[in-house]
């Protein structure tokens, strides 16, 4: 069998001739990007051959340069003889800038549960269990059910193995007199720790898991109090920038299982990660854990096959996901806590949507007309008040995150996130996360730039950069034009803007623009009709309303009617987490939501090719805005 070494690690291992390179990085624990699930759209899983050859699938996407250096797909390659190849460094692999404030930025401290409605699924409670009497009849276990019936209202008890391994011990430390976990659920207490001592912090973990991120709150339940917060990227990203990507990737078995533990890892080290930066906590000390995910990543974390989500007639394998312990679900907790997940309400509009709904005006019994949009790689939106409540999804794609961009990246050092143009020179000054050298644009600063382009005339309503020679700024390169922002150095090719990338902005704005639009005309209102306007996710916080409005994302309405409100799911989760109350909400306005398929409903392929100009084919929906820079 052919030998293959990935360097710079010197990774090295066999496989079967025709392996293919995702699958012989898996093998030998290679970490290479595959942001497209390896389709061969999106050229950023490229390799160096530096020894042997490798069978290469050639489908246009890399320069005759980069191919005479070695250079090919990694995900169109194949190994056929003993080969070498080197991993280059991506501006992807840089760490995010991420907030560690980001549950309740910008949510209503109204909306957070109060000290009386503190209550966690699993209470922490002083229990008296009788001391053994000779001859009695009764067991350690006995007595114990006999106190948890006494105290509680369930009749069942369910203890599992390891604490009923410890019970005489800690029984007797104390003559009887123990601290107990137990979640009561129908007709049973579920138990979930027993100690002879009360600790000085009752710990629970509230998580939101994206597509892009993971992020998890340490909270102190007794206190109604976030301990300390940890962002980091989803390790799935690598096998897919967005659901779609991600599902396909998950094609079989094996795949499924890779997926989960990639997510399982994210998880489990940022939890780690926070009990040691707060004095070592014990992972067993957290006994109450929330989790909220879109509808694939919850299939994903739980190893359930995801592809059903995307055949008609896309049905999730679960809504309402039933309690199961941590240890069971490999979350590195204490392993019998129960693990309560947000609701789903179909296939893209998932427990994320109805963990953040809590962070809004849809929690109370209002006329005023709501809208709530999460924008990231997909767009989910909620459209109601106290009568009624839509929500649809559409795949807006990675643009926002970089993605499909070719010069694009994440929100992380070295991205430039906002510029300004001179709209007679066309030049720009930009600035750049972190302060140091520009890598790539993000979506933040994609929207800023184009948005002051369009208003400078420098690109027309389709998207198309001028050509007339008046910007030093454009160049043309065969049959299409490119923007440069940087200048390209010896070794570094810049960045800049194609119109490539332009038209893949123009069609993730447009699949969020006239998904709001289909929404609104099932129930025959428009953006009039709307006085409070929700704009969820870590992207969203940064979207500039005015430049966003220029470009035909957001609506032209008053500015005063958005609201930010950050990471609404973790926020929700954060509530589930300390308040049964809010539990239930979240049930009852999963099952109040209508859930509306966009592949299915007439008008949105109309709505959504009408979308595909900057701002719109209907320019009476759009007002013009100074963009801050010299009105051209």
């Amino acid at each position: 069998m052919p030998q293959i070494t990935f360097l710079p690690g010197k990774l090295v291992c066999e496989v079967e001739r025709g392996t293919s390179i995702p699958d012989a990085a898996e093998k030998c624990g290679a970490v290479i990007s595959f942001p497209c699930a390896c389709k061969g759209a999106c050229a950023k899983c490229i390799i160096k051959v530096e020894r042997g050859t490798l069978e290469f699938m050639d489908n246009g996407k890399l320069s005759e340069d980069l191919k005479r250096q070695g250079f090919v797909l990694a995900c169109r390659s194949k190994v056929m003889e003993d080969v070498e190849v080197l991993i280059p460094s991506s501006v992807n692999e840089e760490m995010g800038q991420f907030s560690d404030a980001l549950s309740r930025t910008g949510v209503n401290e109204d909306f957070f549960p109060k000290t009386q409605d503190l209550k966690p699924l699993a209470l922490c409670e002083k229990l008296t269990v009788a001391t053994a009497e000779l001859l009695d009849g009764l067991g350690d276990y006995d007595r114990l059910v006999q106190a948890v019936r006494r105290q509680g209202s369930a009749d069942a008890v369910d203890l599992p193995l390891d604490l009923l391994q410890r019970l005489p011990d800690i029984l007797r430390e104390n003559e009887g007199e123990v601290f107990i976990w137990r979640a009561d659920i129908e007709n049973t207490s579920h138990i979930v720790d027993i100690t002879a001592d009360v600790p000085l912090i009752d710990y629970g973990a509230a998580i939101d898991i994206g597509t892009t991120t993971v992020a998890i709150q340490l909270v102190d339940v007794a206190r109604g109090k976030v301990i300390d917060t940890i962002t980091q990227y989803n390790a799935q990203i690598d096998r897919g920038a967005d659901i779609i990507s991600r599902i396909t990737y998950a094609k079989n078995h094996d795949r499924i299982r890779e997926m989960r533990s990639l997510v399982l890892s994210t998880i489990n080290r940022g939890i780690s990660d926070l009990c040691g930066r707060n004095g070592g906590i014990p992972g067993s000390a957290i006994r109450n854990i929330t989790i909220a995910g879109n509808t694939t990543m919850v299939h994903l974390f739980m190893g359930i096959r995801p592809e059903y989500i995307r055949l008609e007639p896309y049905t999730p394998t679960v809504m309402s996901v039933p309690f199961y312990r941590a240890g069971a679900l490999g979350v590195e907790i204490n392993p019998n806590a129960l693990v309560w997940i947000s609701p789903n309400v179909g296939s893209y509009v998932g427990g994320d949507i109805t963990s953040g709904i809590l962070c809004t005006d849809f929690t109370k019994d209002v006329e005023e007309v709501c809208l709530f949009i999460d924008i990231g790689t997909n767009g989910e939106i909620v459209l109601g008040n106290g009568d009624f409540l839509m929500g649809c999804a559409c795949s807006a794609g990675p643009a926002f995150e970089g993605g499909g961009i070719e010069r694009g990246m994440r929100a992380s050092t070295g991205a430039i996130e906002r510029v300004e143009v001179d709209c007679k020179t066309g030049e720009c000054r930009y600035f750049v996360i972190g302060g140091g050298p520009a890598k790539g644009i993000c979506g933040s600063g994609l929207i800023s730039l184009l948005a002051q382009l369009l208003d400078a005339g420098i690109i027309d309503l389709r998207g198309k950069l001028d050509r007339s020679g008046k910007y030093q700024t454009i160049k043309v390169v065969g049959k299409t034009a490119r923007y440069i922002i940087v200048p390209p150095g010896e070794s570094d090719p810049g960045v800049y803007l194609t119109e490539h990338d332009i038209d893949n902005f123009i069609r993730a704005k447009a699949a969020i623009f006239s998904a709001c639009v289909t929404l609104l005309n099932s129930v025959g209102m428009d953006f009039d009709a709307i006085d409070k306007f929700y704009i969820a996710g870590g992207f969203g916080r940064y979207i500039a309303i005015d430049k966003a409005q220029t470009l035909g994302l957001l609506p032209c309405i008053d500015e005063e009617k958005f609201l930010y409100i950050g990471n609404s799911s973790l926020s929700g989760a954060f509530m589930s987490l300390l308040s049964e109350k809010h539990r239930n909400k979240v049930a009852e306005l999963a099952n109040r939501i209508t859930y509306i398929d966009l592949s299915t409903e007439a008008g949105y392929m109309d709505e959504y090719v009408a979308a595909m100009f900057l701002p719109h084919t209907n320019m009476n929906l759009f007002r013009r805005k100074e963009s801050g820079v010299e009105t051209c």
